[in-house]
Protein backbone atom coordinates (compact mmCIF):
# COMPACT_ATOMS: atom_id res chain seq x y z
CA UNK A 1 0.00 0.00 0.00
CA UNK A 2 0.84 3.86 -1.14
CA UNK A 3 0.58 5.10 2.49
CA UNK A 4 2.95 7.96 1.66
CA UNK A 5 1.22 8.92 -1.32
CA UNK A 6 1.39 12.75 -2.04
CA UNK A 7 4.29 13.28 0.44
CA UNK A 8 7.43 14.76 -1.41
CA UNK A 9 11.07 14.34 0.31
CA UNK A 10 13.96 16.08 -0.43
CA UNK A 11 17.05 13.97 0.78
CA UNK A 12 20.74 14.97 1.40
CA UNK A 13 21.87 12.11 2.59
CA UNK A 14 25.00 9.86 2.41
CA UNK A 15 26.04 6.28 3.71
CA UNK A 16 23.36 4.25 5.15
CA UNK A 17 21.05 5.21 8.27
CA UNK A 18 19.33 8.52 7.12
CA UNK A 19 19.34 6.78 3.64
CA UNK A 20 17.90 4.34 5.11
CA UNK A 21 14.63 6.38 6.36
CA UNK A 22 14.19 7.92 2.72
CA UNK A 23 14.13 4.78 1.14
CA UNK A 24 11.68 3.41 3.79
CA UNK A 25 9.44 5.97 3.22
CA UNK A 26 9.93 5.78 -0.99
CA UNK A 27 8.98 1.87 -0.34
CA UNK A 28 5.57 3.16 1.70
CA UNK A 29 5.20 5.80 -1.94
CA UNK A 30 6.32 8.92 -0.53
CA UNK A 31 8.07 10.82 -3.74
CA UNK A 32 11.70 10.97 -2.32
CA UNK A 33 14.59 12.77 -4.38
CA UNK A 34 17.47 11.69 -3.38
CA UNK A 35 20.39 15.17 -3.97
CA UNK A 36 24.14 13.56 -4.63
CA UNK A 37 27.32 15.38 -4.80
CA UNK A 38 28.00 15.73 -8.77
CA UNK A 39 32.05 15.16 -8.02
CA UNK A 40 31.53 12.70 -5.11
CA UNK A 41 28.09 10.67 -5.30
CA UNK A 42 27.03 8.81 -1.82
CA UNK A 43 29.58 6.77 -0.80
CA UNK A 44 27.43 3.69 -0.46
CA UNK A 45 27.51 3.29 -4.10
CA UNK A 46 30.63 1.90 -4.30
CA UNK A 47 30.42 0.36 -0.78
CA UNK A 48 33.15 -2.80 -1.35
CA UNK A 49 35.56 -1.04 -3.59
CA UNK A 50 33.65 -1.75 -6.50
CA UNK A 51 30.65 0.14 -8.73
CA UNK A 52 28.30 -2.51 -9.62
CA UNK A 53 25.92 -2.55 -12.54
CA UNK A 54 23.37 -0.07 -12.87
CA UNK A 55 25.77 2.44 -10.60
CA UNK A 56 24.90 0.99 -7.31
CA UNK A 57 26.27 -1.63 -4.69
CA UNK A 58 23.65 -3.84 -3.08
CA UNK A 59 24.01 -1.74 -0.20
CA UNK A 60 22.98 1.18 -1.50
CA UNK A 61 19.97 -0.20 -3.86
CA UNK A 62 18.72 -1.53 -0.16
CA UNK A 63 18.67 1.96 1.58
CA UNK A 64 17.75 4.17 -1.15
CA UNK A 65 15.19 2.08 -2.89
CA UNK A 66 12.10 4.20 -4.77
CA UNK A 67 13.97 7.19 -4.72
CA UNK A 68 14.50 9.37 -7.54
CA UNK A 69 18.41 10.73 -8.31
CA UNK A 70 19.22 14.22 -9.10
CA UNK A 71 23.18 15.32 -8.67
CA UNK A 72 23.42 18.95 -7.59
CA UNK A 73 26.41 21.10 -6.87
CA UNK A 74 25.51 23.05 -3.38
CA UNK A 75 28.64 24.79 -3.45
CA UNK A 76 27.81 26.70 -5.99
CA UNK A 77 24.87 29.95 -5.73
CA UNK A 78 23.20 28.00 -8.40
CA UNK A 79 22.85 24.57 -7.14
CA UNK A 80 21.44 25.86 -3.65
CA UNK A 81 18.76 27.57 -5.70
CA UNK A 82 17.85 24.53 -7.60
CA UNK A 83 17.38 23.25 -3.82
CA UNK A 84 15.61 26.11 -2.35
CA UNK A 85 12.61 25.52 -5.59
CA UNK A 86 13.06 21.60 -4.91
CA UNK A 87 12.08 22.91 -1.43
CA UNK A 88 9.17 25.24 -1.53
CA UNK A 89 6.54 22.42 -1.98
CA UNK A 90 8.10 19.90 0.19
CA UNK A 91 6.43 17.93 3.05
CA UNK A 92 10.12 17.21 4.92
CA UNK A 93 14.02 18.03 4.08
CA UNK A 94 16.50 15.17 5.43
CA UNK A 95 19.74 15.22 5.35
CA UNK A 96 22.53 12.98 7.42
CA UNK A 97 25.07 16.23 7.04
CA UNK A 98 26.08 17.01 10.52
CA UNK A 99 25.70 21.08 11.90
CA UNK A 100 29.02 22.70 10.32
CA UNK A 101 28.52 21.04 6.71
CA UNK A 102 24.45 22.33 7.02
CA UNK A 103 25.56 25.73 7.27
CA UNK A 104 28.58 25.97 4.97
CA UNK A 105 26.20 24.65 2.25
CA UNK A 106 22.98 26.83 3.35
CA UNK A 107 20.57 23.76 4.29
CA UNK A 108 20.14 24.52 7.71
CA UNK A 109 17.12 24.56 9.68
CA UNK A 110 16.59 28.40 9.03
CA UNK A 111 17.79 28.25 5.31
CA UNK A 112 15.30 25.72 4.53
CA UNK A 113 12.59 27.09 6.68
CA UNK A 114 13.16 30.73 5.18
CA UNK A 115 11.73 28.53 1.66
CA UNK A 116 8.88 26.84 3.20
CA UNK A 117 7.94 27.16 6.78
CA UNK A 118 6.02 24.65 6.92
CA UNK A 119 8.75 21.86 6.03
CA UNK A 120 9.01 18.85 8.22
CA UNK A 121 13.19 19.54 9.11
CA UNK A 122 14.41 15.76 9.78
CA UNK A 123 18.35 14.98 10.25
CA UNK A 124 20.21 11.47 11.66
CA UNK A 125 23.80 11.97 13.64
CA UNK A 126 25.76 9.40 14.97
CA UNK A 127 25.33 10.66 18.91
CA UNK A 128 22.54 13.31 18.75
CA UNK A 129 21.73 16.64 18.06
CA UNK A 130 23.05 18.45 21.58
CA UNK A 131 26.17 17.49 23.76
CA UNK A 132 29.83 18.14 23.51
CA UNK A 133 30.10 15.41 20.35
CA UNK A 134 27.05 16.49 18.57
CA UNK A 135 29.37 17.22 15.73
CA UNK A 136 31.29 14.20 15.80
CA UNK A 137 31.26 11.61 12.42
CA UNK A 138 29.33 8.46 13.87
CA UNK A 139 28.90 5.12 11.82
CA UNK A 140 26.95 1.67 12.57
CA UNK A 141 29.49 -0.09 14.15
CA UNK A 142 31.29 2.51 16.46
CA UNK A 143 27.92 5.00 17.29
CA UNK A 144 25.47 2.33 17.76
CA UNK A 145 26.86 -1.15 18.32
CA UNK A 146 29.77 -0.08 20.78
CA UNK A 147 29.62 3.15 22.41
CA UNK A 148 25.63 2.32 22.63
CA UNK A 149 26.66 -0.54 24.92
CA UNK A 150 25.22 -3.23 22.37
CA UNK A 151 29.07 -4.93 21.49
CA UNK A 152 29.92 -5.34 25.46
CA UNK A 153 26.44 -7.24 26.36
CA UNK A 154 27.08 -9.42 23.36
CA UNK A 155 30.56 -10.04 25.01
CA UNK A 156 29.25 -10.62 28.56
CA UNK A 157 29.48 -14.29 29.10
CA UNK A 158 31.22 -14.76 25.85
CA UNK A 159 34.57 -16.97 26.18
CA UNK A 160 36.95 -14.91 23.50
CA UNK A 161 37.68 -11.37 25.28
CA UNK A 162 38.24 -10.07 20.93
CA UNK A 163 34.91 -8.04 20.39
CA UNK A 164 32.20 -8.95 17.68
CA UNK A 165 31.13 -6.23 15.17
CA UNK A 166 27.30 -6.32 14.04
CA UNK A 167 28.07 -3.67 11.01
CA UNK A 168 24.63 -2.61 9.08
CA UNK A 169 22.58 -3.43 11.48
CA UNK A 170 22.19 -0.40 13.62
CA UNK A 171 21.66 1.91 10.17
CA UNK A 172 18.75 -0.24 9.21
CA UNK A 173 17.22 -0.28 12.78
CA UNK A 174 17.99 3.77 12.96
CA UNK A 175 16.57 4.13 9.52
CA UNK A 176 13.27 2.94 10.10
CA UNK A 177 12.62 4.52 13.54
CA UNK A 178 13.70 7.72 12.70
CA UNK A 179 11.27 7.18 8.92
CA UNK A 180 8.46 6.45 12.27
CA UNK A 181 9.09 9.54 13.71
CA UNK A 182 8.76 11.47 10.79
CA UNK A 183 5.42 9.85 9.68
CA UNK A 184 4.39 11.13 13.58
CA UNK A 185 5.65 14.55 13.20
CA UNK A 186 3.66 14.92 9.63
CA UNK A 187 0.33 13.28 11.56
CA UNK A 188 1.20 16.44 14.19
CA UNK A 189 1.36 18.89 11.11
CA UNK A 190 -2.03 17.64 10.04
CA UNK A 191 -3.40 18.02 12.92
CA UNK A 192 -2.20 20.92 14.44
CA UNK A 193 -0.80 22.99 11.35
CA UNK A 194 2.97 23.02 13.33
CA UNK A 195 6.07 21.96 11.57
CA UNK A 196 9.02 20.15 13.71
CA UNK A 197 12.50 19.41 13.68
CA UNK A 198 12.86 15.58 14.15
CA UNK A 199 15.82 14.15 15.08
CA UNK A 200 16.99 10.04 15.39
CA UNK A 201 20.81 9.12 16.12
CA UNK A 202 22.51 5.64 16.17
CA UNK A 203 23.52 6.09 19.71
CA UNK A 204 19.60 7.07 20.82
CA UNK A 205 18.54 3.64 18.93
CA UNK A 206 21.45 1.71 20.47
CA UNK A 207 20.33 2.96 24.29
CA UNK A 208 16.18 1.99 23.41
CA UNK A 209 17.39 -1.46 21.97
CA UNK A 210 20.16 -2.46 24.70
CA UNK A 211 17.47 -0.94 26.89
CA UNK A 212 17.37 -3.82 29.61
CA UNK A 213 20.27 -4.75 29.50
CA UNK A 214 20.97 -0.32 30.79
CA UNK A 215 18.31 -0.75 33.24
CA UNK A 216 19.68 -4.24 34.38
CA UNK A 217 22.94 -2.20 35.36
CA UNK A 218 21.51 -0.04 37.83
CA UNK A 219 21.71 -2.64 39.92
CA UNK A 220 25.30 -3.69 39.64
CA UNK A 221 25.00 -7.36 39.31
CA UNK A 222 26.93 -7.89 36.49
CA UNK A 223 30.12 -9.68 37.10
CA UNK A 224 32.61 -9.20 34.44
CA UNK A 225 36.00 -9.70 33.73
CA UNK A 226 38.21 -7.25 31.25
CA UNK A 227 41.13 -9.88 30.10
CA UNK A 228 44.07 -9.20 27.57
CA UNK A 229 43.47 -10.29 24.16
CA UNK A 230 45.53 -11.89 21.00
CA UNK A 231 44.23 -9.78 18.03
CA UNK A 232 43.02 -11.96 15.84
CA UNK A 233 43.71 -12.65 12.19
CA UNK A 234 41.89 -10.55 9.30
CA UNK A 235 38.69 -12.34 8.00
CA UNK A 236 39.15 -14.62 5.39
CA UNK A 237 38.58 -13.22 1.55
CA UNK A 238 39.09 -8.91 3.10
CA UNK A 239 41.39 -7.73 -0.21
CA UNK A 240 44.56 -6.75 1.25
CA UNK A 241 43.83 -3.47 -0.19
CA UNK A 242 40.95 -3.17 2.12
CA UNK A 243 42.85 -3.16 5.02
CA UNK A 244 43.97 -0.07 7.18
CA UNK A 245 44.80 0.23 10.49
CA UNK A 246 42.60 3.22 11.02
CA UNK A 247 40.00 1.14 10.87
CA UNK A 248 40.61 -1.77 13.73
CA UNK A 249 39.75 -2.31 17.29
CA UNK A 250 42.71 -1.46 19.85
CA UNK A 251 43.27 -2.58 23.40
CA UNK A 252 43.99 -0.52 26.17
CA UNK A 253 46.45 -0.68 29.18
CA UNK A 254 42.91 -1.86 31.34
CA UNK A 255 41.92 -4.29 28.56
CA UNK A 256 39.39 -2.21 27.16
CA UNK A 257 38.95 -1.21 23.83
CA UNK A 258 39.00 1.47 21.00
CA UNK A 259 37.68 1.25 17.44
CA UNK A 260 38.91 3.37 14.84
CA UNK A 261 36.74 4.02 11.58
CA UNK A 262 38.57 6.88 9.39
CA UNK A 263 36.66 5.65 6.41
CA UNK A 264 37.69 8.00 3.31
CA UNK A 265 41.48 7.56 4.67
CA UNK A 266 41.56 11.81 4.50
CA UNK A 267 45.17 12.91 5.11
CA UNK A 268 43.89 15.68 7.83
CA UNK A 269 42.54 13.35 10.02
CA UNK A 270 45.70 10.75 10.10
CA UNK A 271 48.07 14.40 10.92
CA UNK A 272 45.52 14.94 13.87
CA UNK A 273 45.33 11.27 15.19
CA UNK A 274 49.09 11.47 15.52
CA UNK A 275 49.35 14.65 16.90
CA UNK A 276 46.76 13.43 19.38
CA UNK A 277 48.32 10.19 20.52
CA UNK A 278 51.75 11.80 20.42
CA UNK A 279 53.29 10.53 17.17
CA UNK A 280 53.56 13.43 15.03
CA UNK A 281 56.55 12.40 13.32
CA UNK A 282 54.32 9.44 11.56
CA UNK A 283 52.34 12.07 9.73
CA UNK A 284 55.77 12.85 7.56
CA UNK A 285 57.15 9.13 7.69
CA UNK A 286 57.48 8.10 4.03
CA UNK A 287 55.96 4.56 5.08
CA UNK A 288 52.53 6.75 5.93
CA UNK A 289 52.68 9.87 4.01
CA UNK A 290 49.36 9.34 2.15
CA UNK A 291 46.28 6.94 1.78
CA UNK A 292 47.77 4.22 -0.76
CA UNK A 293 51.38 3.99 1.73
CA UNK A 294 49.50 3.91 5.04
CA UNK A 295 47.05 0.90 3.42
CA UNK A 296 50.41 -1.01 1.44
CA UNK A 297 52.20 -0.45 5.06
CA UNK A 298 49.32 -0.75 7.70
CA UNK A 299 50.81 -4.12 8.98
CA UNK A 300 53.67 -1.44 10.47
CA UNK A 301 50.87 0.95 11.56
CA UNK A 302 49.51 -1.65 13.58
CA UNK A 303 52.12 -2.76 15.74
CA UNK A 304 52.60 0.52 16.39
CA UNK A 305 49.35 1.72 17.16
CA UNK A 306 48.44 -1.44 19.45
CA UNK A 307 51.43 -0.24 20.88
CA UNK A 308 50.39 3.47 21.96
CA UNK A 309 46.88 2.28 22.70
CA UNK A 310 48.63 -0.41 25.27
CA UNK A 311 50.09 2.33 26.67
CA UNK A 312 46.90 4.43 28.92
CA UNK A 313 43.82 2.91 30.06
CA UNK A 314 40.64 4.04 28.02
CA UNK A 315 39.20 6.68 30.31
CA UNK A 316 42.79 8.38 29.77
CA UNK A 317 42.08 7.84 26.14
CA UNK A 318 38.65 9.55 26.11
CA UNK A 319 39.58 12.66 27.17
CA UNK A 320 42.64 12.57 24.37
CA UNK A 321 40.86 11.14 21.60
CA UNK A 322 37.78 13.59 22.16
CA UNK A 323 39.01 16.11 20.31
CA UNK A 324 39.75 13.80 17.14
CA UNK A 325 38.86 14.58 14.23
CA UNK A 326 38.70 11.44 12.98
CA UNK A 327 35.35 8.64 13.84
CA UNK A 328 36.27 6.67 16.81
CA UNK A 329 34.27 5.20 19.95
CA UNK A 330 34.92 3.64 22.90
CA UNK A 331 33.26 0.22 23.74
CA UNK A 332 31.01 1.05 26.41
CA UNK A 333 29.26 -1.44 28.54
CA UNK A 334 25.84 -0.28 29.62
CA UNK A 335 26.70 0.91 33.01
CA UNK A 336 29.19 3.51 31.71
CA UNK A 337 25.63 4.67 29.54
CA UNK A 338 24.61 6.32 32.41
CA UNK A 339 27.37 8.95 32.26
CA UNK A 340 27.81 9.30 28.79
CA UNK A 341 27.69 12.94 28.24
CA UNK A 342 25.76 12.76 24.98
CA UNK A 343 23.12 10.17 27.11
CA UNK A 344 23.18 13.29 29.80
CA UNK A 345 22.58 16.10 27.02
CA UNK A 346 19.91 14.35 24.45
CA UNK A 347 17.75 12.67 27.18
CA UNK A 348 18.10 9.13 25.67
CA UNK A 349 17.94 8.11 29.28
CA UNK A 350 15.17 9.72 30.90
CA UNK A 351 14.23 9.46 35.68
CA UNK A 352 11.01 8.04 36.28
CA UNK A 353 9.31 8.14 39.74
CA UNK A 354 7.71 4.69 40.91
CA UNK A 355 6.21 4.09 44.25
CA UNK A 356 9.07 1.88 44.99
CA UNK A 357 11.50 4.24 43.94
CA UNK A 358 12.68 6.27 41.03
CA UNK A 359 15.19 4.85 38.34
CA UNK A 360 16.24 5.76 34.68
CA UNK A 361 14.70 4.53 31.79
CA UNK A 362 15.49 4.38 27.97
CA UNK A 363 13.74 7.37 25.76
CA UNK A 364 12.31 6.38 22.63
CA UNK A 365 15.15 7.19 19.96
CA UNK A 366 13.45 10.44 18.59
CA UNK A 367 13.37 13.92 19.13
CA UNK A 368 10.72 16.13 18.41
CA UNK A 369 12.25 20.09 18.59
CA UNK A 370 15.47 18.85 20.30
CA UNK A 371 12.93 17.32 23.49
CA UNK A 372 12.74 13.58 23.49
CA UNK A 373 9.86 14.31 26.13
CA UNK A 374 9.74 12.93 29.72
CA UNK A 375 9.34 9.16 30.25
CA UNK A 376 5.79 8.15 31.67
CA UNK A 377 5.99 5.39 34.03
CA UNK A 378 4.08 1.84 33.16
CA UNK A 379 0.66 1.80 35.12
CA UNK A 380 -0.17 -0.80 37.83
CA UNK A 381 -2.54 -3.87 36.50
CA UNK A 382 -5.61 -2.28 35.66
CA UNK A 383 -4.85 1.06 37.85
CA UNK A 384 -7.03 3.03 35.12
CA UNK A 385 -10.17 0.84 34.87
CA UNK A 386 -12.67 3.28 36.14
CA UNK A 387 -11.12 5.74 34.62
CA UNK A 388 -11.36 4.31 30.85
CA UNK A 389 -15.57 2.85 31.96
CA UNK A 390 -16.18 6.73 32.56
CA UNK A 391 -14.54 7.47 29.18
CA UNK A 392 -16.95 5.48 27.63
CA UNK A 393 -19.63 6.84 29.82
CA UNK A 394 -20.35 3.92 32.45
CA UNK A 395 -22.12 5.32 35.17
CA UNK A 396 -20.99 4.33 38.59
CA UNK A 397 -23.40 1.16 39.31
CA UNK A 398 -22.79 0.20 36.01
CA UNK A 399 -18.95 0.11 36.56
CA UNK A 400 -19.92 -1.74 39.82
CA UNK A 401 -21.60 -4.45 38.30
CA UNK A 402 -18.92 -4.89 35.53
CA UNK A 403 -16.58 -5.56 38.70
CA UNK A 404 -19.22 -7.62 40.34
CA UNK A 405 -19.43 -9.85 37.53
CA UNK A 406 -15.83 -10.54 37.16
CA UNK A 407 -16.30 -8.40 33.48
CA UNK A 408 -13.63 -5.82 34.86
CA UNK A 409 -10.78 -6.04 37.32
Amino acid sequence: MQILKGIKVIDVTMWAFVPAAGGVMAHWGADVIKVENPRMPDPMRTMGGTLAPGGASDQFKHYSRGKQSIAIDLTKPEGRDLLYRMCEDADVFLTSNLAPTRRRLGIDVEDIRKINPNIIYARGSGYGPKGPEADRPGYDSIAWWYRGSLGQSAMDGNSSPWPTNMVGHGDGMSGMTLAGGICAALLHRERTGEATIVDGSLMGTAVWFNGLAIMAARHGTTTREFRKAERPPPPAGVPADMVSALRQLYQTSDFRFINLLFLGDDDRDFIDLMQLIGKPELASDPRFIDAKGRVANSNDMLAILDEVFSSKPLEEWKKILVKARGAWAPIQTPEEIYDDPQTIANGFLSHVDYPTGGFKIPAPPILFDEEAGQVPRAPDFAEHSDEVLRGLGCSAEEIAAYKASGVVV
